[in-house]
């Protein structure tokens, strides 16, 4: 069994959280412990003095992981902009170090890690002297396969093959591909889900709003 997946997307608010959360919920309702994990998250909100990182909050309500969720960020600002704004508005730079030792922390704890990423592929986590990617530091540093979560109406085949041949391009493997808000009959989302795996060569998987599990055998 493969120890982990990074997901990421075609852009944001695509639902790489519910996917990942999905994904957590799925495998330990398998037997497998899986964890989460995502390197940096923006527009947390202050509850009882604390800074709530809300996408691991929701992973954390949905799979039933235990503990508070901010365990599972390596860094939570309350901006809501990009991370690595974010970090600069804060005071707060992201450091590569402290993303590693965040997420080997948790590979440490969990058989399985779902590390989600920030925004789409191309994020920014850093731009500065000492610039960090999503792609190409935080997803390489895990060493995990991809699973790019992507849209199901217009527009989901130009997003969702850009995205895998960008990816591709990298060096990266892509495990599959989610299409998200998936409506099963529904002419324009049944074709974009058959012309994405004809076009890109990779299985498509459609996931429903209201599912409550998702088909991991491709990513195991």
């Amino acid at each position: 069994m493969k120890n982990g997946i990074f997901v990421t997307a075609t852009g944001t608010d695509i639902g790489k959280t519910y996917i990942s959360a999905l994904l957590v919920k799925t495998l330990r309702r398998q037997g497998i412990d899986a964890g989460y994990f995502k390197p940096a998250l923006s527009g947390a909100v202050w509850s009882e003095d604390r800074l709530v990182p809300g996408d691991a909050d929701y992973v954390c309500r949905k799979s039933g992981l235990s503990g508070p969720p901010d365990q599972y960020v390596a860094y939570v600002y309350e901006p809501s902009v990009s991370p690595h704004l974010a970090a600069k508005m804060s005071g707060r730079p992201i450091e590569k170090d402290v993303v590693s030792q965040s997420f080997l922390e948790i590979q440490k704890r969990f058989d399985y890690v779902v590390a989600e990423g920030c925004g789409g592929i191309v994020c920014p986590l850093r731009a500065d002297d000492d610039e960090m990617m999503m792609l190409t530091d935080v997803a390489t540093l895990t060493g995990f396969q991809l699973l790019i979560v992507a849209p199901s109406g217009l527009g989901a085949i130009q997003a969702a093959v850009t995205t895998a041949e960008y990816a591709a391009m990298k060096g990266f493997e892509i495990c599959g591909i989610v299409m998200n808000h998936f409506k099963r009959g529904d002419l324009i989302h049944e074709d974009n889900r058959y012309q994405i795996e004809r076009l890109t060569g990779i299985k498509v998987t459609g996931v429903a709003d209201d599912a409550e599990e998702i088909d991991v055998s491709c990513f195991l």
